[in-house]
């Protein structure tokens, strides 16, 4: 269960210190945080837990909101708690579809070799493989949550 998170709105998602997800990468499940949020920071390090301001239109910090409680608003209705339910859904979300895109990629190298070729040859220049295999498929590809 995720205990941390740091939140560079529109650049980057950090779980439990372990676990980076990109902005491009949140999924469509991620409670909505306004655009005036710079980080929301929620974690065991030292220093205040708590949401930083900007100004959206000159990206200057406007300031902060402590937070000392996972039931403590980020904006709207959004919660700490909230923020850290997503982060379990979203690792469990990214680890199936990062599990799918191995185990298509795994199943087209079987139907390549069983057809007769050599395993080695299973590789974006080898003449014939796009018909076992797409290699400009991502992990993406397999996550129906991805935004």
């Amino acid at each position: 269960m995720a205990t941390q998170i740091v939140i560079g709105n529109g650049s980057f998602i950090k779980i439990d210190d372990s676990f980076h997800i990109d902005w491009a990468d949140k999924g469509n499940a991620m409670p909505a945080i306004s655009a005036t949020i710079h980080f929301v920071i929620w974690n065991d390090l030292v220093g205040q837990n708590e949401v930083q301001f900007k100004d959206v239109s000159t990206g200057n910090m406007t300031g902060n909101t402590n937070l000392n409680s996972t039931s403590d608003t980020i904006h709207g209705s959004v919660t700490v708690q909230n923020l850290l339910d997503y982060c379990d859904t979203r690792i469990s979300q990214i680890n199936q579809a990062h599990d799918d895109f191995i185990t298509a990629i795994q199943a087209a190298k079987t139907s390549f070799v069983n057809d007769g070729n050599n395993e080695n040859d299973f590789k974006e220049t080898t003449s014939g493989i796009s018909s076992y295999w797409d290699f400009s498929k991502t992990w993406i590809n397999y996550d129906p949550n991805h935004s």
